[in-house]
């Protein structure tokens, strides 16, 4: 390490074997404390200078040694701080601090196990040593044994409460490990021990966004941001919670941000085209999309909703192919079900005539009802159908169209020739707005069918009874189902569903509503009982096969988007369906009809959270209806 003379410091060597620093007369021992003071506040120059010096008299000068690797580690000049290291340990072996920092210098290297054989000897020469436990314990991370890890976290807590660096990597090992409660309290400790831990505040966030606490993951990228406002992550992690909440003007604030301070932040660009999507507006975030694959062509998330936006706008045979992504992406591989099978997985350019083709479905219940369609037009083909279906739409698809061999998931599968999921049909029959195969035709139980007709029929029967409604009504009464809630655990399910007090503000008095959805809140199960013209059959809707029957005796059904939507719609009963200002890619954009239900009519909001305005359309639509 070469070091220019300092034009602020004199140092020389008095006769007595003293030295003298600025004109002073001082000690070995004192230099050494002025070269310690200025490694302190990193005044690097100034350290390695006085460093140097004192090597010039003693070359053995182990501190001096030690001194001049710290600083080359601050610097970053990892084989030189390595060599300052070994020269002290050559003269001092028996110094636990120098077997530490050389396994500091390793680990930042990433060769983990040379760092913990040298945070090893540190701990053998001083059992107690706080930094060797926990530098250690980021090292057996490196190395995958994160149990051991947490116990020289611990071990260093234990020995010293206050260490707020131990209690950061304990938060990060319970945040990777999905123990986001615990996490939290750790960096609670660590940001409380050292209020300028911008790290910590910004794990923090991290972990209150992941418990979905976005109000406390905001303020903890705030009190990031004050420390360090010109880091790009923080601004990024920040709008992610700001789209999360639904603040589209905020989220895109921040994505602009961050790309501004690091213009090759390909995940913020992709995540902008998020909010851009949210906006409707299409192009820009398919241009945002763009420039996050020309910065990260192997980006998934982009490469995904680029995909989404295609099916969106009506692009779909780009977008079909896109769609195949959601076998890699790890958000969605769960949902969708990734299987794999030692026969081929079909697609068009196979024939089918005389195969047995396994088609399994994935996703939601709705997705399966939506695209049964291509059951027939496989069997047109010459294939022997074989259809995998969820236990609740056994009975449903019991006589569907197409389908040979109806199984259940979890039944022994039978020999197939091919196989392939249900949602990638689609892309395999390049299918476009104008060549959709028709609705699936659904059978109802004879039984159930007749049961659900008296049902109905005994409400009506007791409402004609009424004189006074048939003066207030004179004309026969409208039947309606009702869906305002889907499946909470729904990725989307705060934009697609509503309030049932918001949807009974809009409902006309006069005519007669049947709940068609399973799950009800005891909130909403209350609110229900003050409305006599509202008949609850939730507990008697044992399957699909029950809600079909009832559909079949309504004249609409008013819904959110989900699996009753398409069940009611495929019975060709007048639905009118709730979307959400940014809507699912398979109602594509601005149109009130559906190119997949010929029975459906989309009421879209103006603008993001306002059911108002699509609710006021559908009062409208009912009443205008009743003639």
């Amino acid at each position: 390490m070469s070091t220019q003379p300092s034009d602020t410091l004199n140092l020389a060597v008095l006769n007595d074997g003293n030295f003298s620093f600025n004109e002073a007369k001082t000690t070995l021992d004192s230099l050494c404390a002025h070269a310690r003071d200025f490694l302190r506040v990193r005044n690097l120059p100034h350290a390695a200078f006085v460093y140097q010096f004192i090597l010039e008299h003693s070359p053995r000068h182990t501190e001096s040694l030690h001194g001049l690797g710290l600083i080359a580690f601050q610097k970053n000049d990892l084989s030189e701080a390595l060599d300052f290291l070994n020269q002290a340990l050559d003269i001092s072996p028996d110094k636990a601090v120098l077997y530490c920092d050389r396994g500091r210098v390793f680990l930042k290297q990433q060769e983990f196990v040379t760092a913990i054989k040298n945070f090893d000897l540190a701990l053998f020469l001083n059992n107690s040593y706080i930094d060797a436990y926990a530098n250690r314990g980021i090292a057996l991370e490196g190395v995958g044994l994160t149990a051991l890890a947490l116990e020289n976290y611990e071990k260093a807590i234990s020995l010293d409460p206050s260490f707020a660096s131990a209690w950061y990597n304990r938060g990060n090992i319970f945040k990777t490990q999905g123990g986001f409660e615990i996490a939290t309290r750790c960096y609670l400790v660590a940001t409380e021990l050292n209020p300028s831990f911008w790290e910590a505040f910004t794990n923090l966030g991290l972990s209150w966004f992941a418990l979905k606490r976005f109000d406390l993951a905001l303020q903890a990228y705030d009190q990031a941001l004050l420390l360090m406002p010109n880091l790009a992550v923080i601004h990024y992690n920040r709008a992610n919670a700001c789209r999360t909440m639904g603040d589209t003007v905020q989220a895109n604030k921040g994505y602009d941000v961050a790309i501004e301070l690091n213009p090759t932040f390909a995940a913020a660009f992709a995540n902008r085209g998020l909010v851009k999507k949210d906006m409707n507006l299409l192009e820009d975030a398919a241009k945002d999309y763009s420039s996050a694959l020309s910065l990260d062509p192997g980006l998934l998330e982009a490469q995904w909703n680029l995909s989404i936006v295609e099916l969106m706008r009506g692009d779909w045979i780009r977008g079909w192919d896109g769609y195949e992504l959601r076998f890699e992406h790890t958000d969605l591989r769960d949902s969708v079900g990734v299987r794999s099978f030692k026969e081929p997985r079909w697609n068009a350019a196979l024939p089918l005539k005389g195969k047995r083709i396994l088609i399994y479905c994935e996703q939601g219940l709705g997705d399966a009802i939506q695209f049964s369609r291509y059951m027939p037009v496989l069997s047109a083909q010459g294939a022997f159908v074989i259809l995998e279906v969820q236990e609740a739409l056994k009975n449903l698809f019991e006589h569907l169209e197409g389908v040979n061999h109806l199984i259940v998931r979890g039944d022994v599968l039978p020999e197939f020739d091919y196989y392939c999921p249900l949602l990638s049909l689609p892309k395999e029959f390049h299918t476009i707005p104008q060549t959709i195969p028709a609705v699936s035709k659904f059978r109802s139980k004879p039984s159930r069918l007749e049961y659900w007709q008296d049902r109905v029929e005994s409400i009506e029967r007791n409402i004609n009874n009424n004189t006074l409604t048939l003066a207030l009504t004179h004309s026969p009464t409208k039947k309606i189902g009702l869906v305002w809630r889907g499946n909470p655990n729904h990725t989307n399910d705060h934009n697609r569903s509503l309030s049932l007090s918001e949807l009974l503000r809009h409902l006309p008095p006069q005519f007669i509503y049947f709940v068609l959805q399973k799950e009800i809140n005891s909130e909403d199960l209350l609110l229900l009982k003050g409305y006599s013209n509202i008949y609850n059959f939730s507990t008697e809707l044992v399957d699909l096969i029950d809600t079909a029957s009832l559909c079949l005796q309504l004249d609409f059904v008013v819904c959110v988007d989900t699996s009753v939507a398409h069940l009611s719609a495929c019975l060709n009963v007048p639905t009118l369906l709730l979307i959400p200002f940014s809507p699912d890619w398979r109602w594509l954009m601005q149109r009130q009809d559906s190119p997949w239900y010929p029975s459906l009519k989309l009421f879209r909001q103006p603008v993001p959270k306002d059911w108002s305005t699509p609710l006021s359309d559908i009062k409208m639509h009912l009443l205008s209806a009743r003639s």
